[in-house]
């Protein structure tokens, strides 16, 4: 019994012998086939994540990554795809047919430099805000001067060899019709150039706002734009800071210092530029008298706050005083106090 046990055994080992041996040849022994080796793995260690998201990758989730070599495809590394751009643009595109349909762009720094009559321009509320604000006070302002124009967000046309921005605010001297209807403002058709231009820095895309403060000093220098204010910010700081440049008899921009409060004074247009207290405004005062202009639109109504009315309400259980005229104030408002007054005479 235990010699035949001893038979068994032997015979076992001397298989697993000849099957060790045949695999590192690559062979088969009596047909059996022999399973080939595993392929290396390649970590793909480039996660489905939001770029600054912090992870830690564990032993499953490296083998569930796991991608054979031969399997995976030849040429760069996964990336993730490039993200949409924070500022967009809205414009018509001419269909087969003849339809027009307005399409999403990205805003990129050639269509903000140059764009086309039509284009809207996405740049968030806080900008819209501001330069909408700024163009109403200083419309306001030149409102009884027949020959001064305030444009806002308006293509300008310098010239073939310059670019055509769309400024946020341009104040124009010179203009011999100030009520027509311009899709553009073409200077040398106009006989005239802005004296001064005012641009919102939107802080969102760094090549948007380098647009603003680098490329379009050079293309307003070029124009003979006579002074541009920038009203910039960054992401890290959204207070509002005021930069300027005036241009010499030369044609060369120098900056505009600010004074001890911080105002840039336009000479061009006898006004003072001073950023408010909290940071989110910019003010606007005369120069030299020092007086504020104000937006003429009345103030939205609270949510929630009861309308004022012509008459008050007399308080419960005290009847209200009788007028000089004989009647008691109503509380329906001036036309029925005025008729009441009519029938007492």
């Amino acid at each position: 019994m235990s010699t035949l046990f001893f038979l068994c055994a032997l015979l076992a080992f001397i298989a697993l012998v000849l099957t060790w041996l045949l695999r590192g040849s690559g062979g088969s022994a009596a047909g059996v086939p022999v399973r080939p080796p595993l392929p290396p793995l390649v970590i793909d260690d480039t996660p489905d994540l939001p770029e600054g998201f912090g992870y830690k990758m564990s032993w499953l989730a490296m083998r569930r990554r796991a991608i054979p070599s031969s399997t995976k495809e030849s040429g760069p590394p996964h990336r993730l795809p490039e993200r949409k751009p924070g500022l967009t643009m809205l414009r018509w595109v001419e269909r087969p047919g003849g339809r027009m349909e307005q399409v999403e762009l990205p805003l990129t720094p050639e269509r903000f430099l140059n764009p086309q009559v039509g284009d809207q321009m996405s740049q968030g509320r806080r900008h819209g805000v501001t330069a909408a604000e700024l163009a109403g006070l200083l419309e306001n302002h030149f409102r009884e001067a027949p020959d001064v124009l305030v444009l806002f967000d308006v293509k300008h046309v310098f010239g073939p060899e310059l670019p055509g921005p769309g400024p946020d605010v341009s104040v124009i001297r010179g203009i011999r019709d100030k009520e027509a209807d311009r899709e553009s403002f073409d200077a040398q058709k106009e006989g005239a150039v802005p004296c001064l231009i005012i641009e919102v820095v939107s802080p969102r895309d760094s090549r948007i706002r380098r647009a603003d403060v680098k490329d379009k000093v050079e293309i307003y220098e070029r124009a003979r734009v006579q002074e541009y204010v920038i009203v910039d910010s960054s992401r890290q700081d959204r207070r509002f800071r005021l930069l300027g440049y005036r241009q010499t008899p030369a044609g060369r921009y120098l900056p505009i210092e600010p004074d001890a409060e911080g105002r840039i004074l336009s000479e061009a247009t006898d006004l003072w530029f001073q950023v408010a207290p909290d940071g989110n405004r910019v003010l606007v005062f005369e120069h030299p008298g020092g007086r504020q202009l104000l937006n003429l639109r009345r103030p939205r109504r609270r949510p929630g706050r009861p309308r004022k009315r012509l008459a008050t309400r007399h308080r419960p259980g005290k009847l209200p005083r009788r007028s000089s005229h004989g009647y008691r104030p109503s509380s329906h408002g001036f036309a029925e106090t005025h008729r009441r007054t009519l029938l007492s005479r």
